[in-house]
């Protein structure tokens, strides 16, 4: 069920009308039917790994919270992160791997040949994997109690809007909102919100992200053919189509949920407008960096100042190898876990090499306009790496860059109005962002006092969506992470 369909709009009413019809009391058993039957819909029988990876946390948890000493709940710890990361290793790193390691040993000679499952990725794994392990960290570290009401947990791991593609929400904001105390009542101010911004999320999703990918696909689908100049132009286009796509998903998701009275976190805020790549890290992908954060570069931190006694070693002040360190494993993990591919591990690496150089050297100027610009070049190139289908396809492609710039491609045909409009759209959400960036106060269309103005600004949203919107258009591009 995709949600950029009339059929998940109509499923959507549906849990909605009946989520304040019924009392709050049994609200999360139609939650839980809904997110049940909206996974069922992609592949009903991965709803036994969601179902198996509730259960195992929901019992680690309660266990876990009954032992005081962290020495005696480290066990139950190791359970549920075996459990979790072992089923996210077999189903979405197995072949990768097994591939890598006949590689290595193909090049030291040794012809061996490996298992390869072809094994299909269950669809938001990625994402309930993480949101799970947060929460098992979370009770170890006695944060939090655990939830003890099966329901309800079931609800947080499997809740439809965010299950496949996120926001990754935090045990401490979500399960209270999903608790049978919380009575929600049915509000014009939630429907109204939430509407607006499922409306938001199609016109970034179906006119800029579905576009752009119509230019992006011809191009990067054929890397041998083109040159440097089309190559920028492909790539610039492919920064607003991943970030439109990903955006559009979240406000499409954080939305759903609004309509039914819940917040959602935040996960993007204009992130083209950074002037650092820490910065761009605070706005892009919010709920993962925050994640990334908070349960991977903290803790390693924290290790490597406990095993790093001296001021300097080799020269080197001991706080910045602690941070060099930590930041390139989170970020090497941060492109493992967007996918299979040792070019999603590169785009990892780069912004994890920016950070590092950015940590020596400031690389900011006084002039925030040159800042923003200088960000977006450089996230711009890590974006070559992680649309390219292999390493030697990405590297050939900034070799062009260098090298061959060539003349530009220009579809034919009727397929030459592809790249107006995306030009289009892409000017229409920079005016937009530009206006919520530098000038917040100022005169609003969507937040108007005025309500014929706020009407008439979402109307021509619709318009826009309707008129340039490509409605045969591919998944949301996150799903396959």
């Amino acid at each position: 069920m995709k949600f950029n369909s009339f059929y998940y709009l109509a499923f959507l009413s549906i849990v909605v009308l009946l989520y304040y019809l019924i009392g709050s009391r049994y609200r999360w058993a139609l939650l839980l039917l809904a997110s049940y039957y909206f996974y069922a819909s992609w592949k009903p029988e991965y709803l036994l790994l969601i179902a198996g990876t509730t259960v195992i946390n929901y019992f680690v948890a309660i266990v876990m919270a009954r032992r005081e000493e962290k020495r005696r709940r480290r066990k139950f710890l190791l359970i549920s992160l075996v459990s979790g990361l072992g089923l996210l290793f077999f189903f979405k790193y197995f072949d990768f791997f097994s591939a890598s390691i006949q590689d290595v040993l193909r090049g030291a000679g040794f012809f061996l040949k490996s298992p390869v499952l072809n094994i299909i990725v269950p669809i938001g794994i990625s994402f309930y994997t993480l949101q799970t392990i947060g929460y098992i960290l979370d009770v170890y570290h006695g944060r939090i109690e655990p939830e003890r009401h099966f329901g309800t947990f079931a609800v947080y791991v499997s809740f439809f809007p965010i299950v496949l593609s996120g926001p990754i929400e935090r045990s401490r904001h979500l399960l209270p909102q999903l608790k049978r105390e919380n009575k929600i009542v049915f509000s014009y101010e939630n429907i109204s919100r939430g509407a607006k911004l499922i409306i938001l999320g199609f016109f970034y999703k179906l006119v800029v992200a579905d576009r752009a990918a119509i230019y992006v696909n011809a191009v990067f689908g054929n890397a041998d053919k083109h040159f440097g100049l089309t190559f920028i132009v492909a790539t610039i286009f492919f920064s607003f189509q991943i970030y439109c796509d990903f955006a559009g998903y979240s406000c499409v998701a954080i939305g759903s949920a609004k309509l039914l009275g819940i917040d959602i976190l935040q996960n993007f805020n204009r992130p083209y407008f950074a002037g650092s790549i820490r910065d761009f890290w605070r706005r892009w992908h919010i709920s993962l960096s925050t994640w990334l954060r908070d349960y991977v570069f903290l803790p390693l931190a924290y290790s490597f100042s406990r095993m790093l006694k001296k001021e300097r070693y080799l020269f080197i002040r001991t706080d910045r190898i602690i941070y060099f360190c930590a930041i390139f494993i989170t970020f090497f993990l941060c492109g493992l876990w967007h996918g299979a591919n040792w070019t999603f591990i590169a785009w990892g690496c780069l912004h994890g090499f920016y950070l590092a150089v950015e940590n020596i050297l400031g690389l900011k100027t006084k002039r925030r306009l040159l800042n923003i610009g200088i960000t977006y070049v450089l996230v711009l190139f890590t974006w070559i790496f992680f649309r390219a289908a292999s390493i030697a396809d990405a590297f050939a492609i900034v070799g062009k860059i260098f090298t061959k710039p060539g003349s530009l491609f220009i579809p034919q045909g009727s397929d030459i109005v592809a790249p107006i409009y995306t030009g289009m759209a892409i000017l229409i959400l920079l005016v937009m962002e530009l206006k919520q960036e530098f000038f917040p106060s100022r005169f609003s269309f969507f937040n108007n006092d005025r309500e014929l103005v706020r009407v008439f600004s979402y109307a021509v949203l619709i318009a826009l969506i309707l008129t340039l919107g490509v409605f045969d258009g591919g998944q949301f591009i996150y799903l396959q992470f």
